[in-house]
């Protein structure tokens, strides 16, 4: 017997690559897997590439940000490439020689050719500028704002000023109309309230006023006339000159002699119903009080055109209103 061929045709047949071949395709898996973990590393450190429009020399001028090229071959002279607004800058960023700004919704980069200088004195400027620009920018709302709510507080209260008086003088006339003096408190209303972002708020009530003149107290109707005019006067005065904007036309002490003015002007009609036959010493006092706002604003008046309506000898008539009217209207000049 041939035990030789009895065990070749008995035994399979096994390749010798078979057995060692899992572990070493499981070596090579391994090692692929490892060195492409190496190289995604390698990738993520290593730095981008930073681009941008090449310029030599930047400045800022007129509130534009200048980026400038050397042109000419011989005679060599500075070129604006690309200039920006500098308070329309909305995001600044900037790494070295490399720099990006966007402006208008659109991104531009620069590179800085020029050696041993860097951007990062040009994004300190522009931090700065933009920062005292928009300091300056709600300086600038503040003022119009505090203008606009001063000029507001003088034209609500000259009127409750002029029905106020115009209740004083009904009391002082030879006979009282009381149905007159009725339709001037009814004016009022019963109450009033000036509400501002930036002052206080005035607030006034006038049921007691209307009471006195509808029971014809007049003893009673001349104190809360008085009180009222106190009321505003003091509101006018009590303004704090650490709050005031002194730059801003008119400013509190401007709206204080505009009032005072207003004032003395209605004291001159009442002061003639009173009967003073000498009224010269206030007159002066108005005109120096024109005067003097006159050089500090706008409101230009001089006391010379009120001195024919004042010489009107109606108590209560056209005089009082076009005086009134006189004021008023020059008044819209601030």
């Amino acid at each position: 017997m041939n035990r030789k061929g009895d065990l070749q045709h008995n035994c399979p047949y096994m390749p010798i690559i078979t057995t060692p071949a899992v572990p070493l395709l499981l070596f090579g898996q391994k090692k692929t897997e490892q060195q492409t973990a190496e190289e995604t590393s390698v990738s993520k450190s290593k730095p981008r590439k930073l681009t941008g429009f090449p310029v030599v020399k930047y400045e800022i001028a007129e509130d534009k940000i200048k980026f400038s090229n050397s042109a000419g071959l011989f005679k060599k002279r500075w070129v604006v490439a690309k200039e920006f607004p500098v308070y329309e800058i909305t995001v600044v960023e900037s790494l070295g020689t490399w720099l990006s700004l966007s402006w208008n919704n659109e991104i531009y980069q620069f590179i800085l050719k020029r050696k041993g200088e860097s951007f990062a004195k040009l994004v300190q400027q522009i931090a700065e500028l933009q920062e005292a620009h928009q300091k300056n920018l709600q300086k600038t709302q503040q003022a119009s704002l505090r203008r606009r709510e001063l000029l507001d507080a003088i034209t609500v209260a000259l009127p409750i000023v002029d029905c106020s008086f115009d209740i004083l003088m009904g009391l002082h006339e030879k006979h009282v109309g009381w149905m007159r003096l009725e339709s001037y408190a009814q004016a009022l209303g019963d109450t009033f309230s000036f509400k501002a972002q930036t002052l206080a708020s005035l607030d006034l009530d006038f049921a007691k006023i209307v009471a006195a003149v509808q029971n014809q107290t007049a003893k009673e109707t001349a104190q809360e006339a008085f009180g009222v005019l106190r009321a505003i006067h003091d509101y006018f005065s009590a303004l704090k000159p650490q709050e005031d904007l002194a730059d801003t036309v008119p400013n509190f002490e401007h709206a204080k002699r505009i009032v005072l003015a207003y004032f003395t002007l209605n004291d001159l009609w009442f002061a003639k119903i009173v009967g003073e036959t000498d009224i010269q010493k206030e007159f002066n006092i108005f005109e120096m009080q024109l005067a003097d706002l006159s050089g500090q604003t706008g409101f230009k008046v001089m006391a010379e055109e009120f001195r024919p309506v004042l010489s009107d000898t109606g108590a209560l008539g056209d005089g009082v209103w076009n005086a009134r009217q006189l004021f008023r209207e020059r008044l819209k000049q601030l």
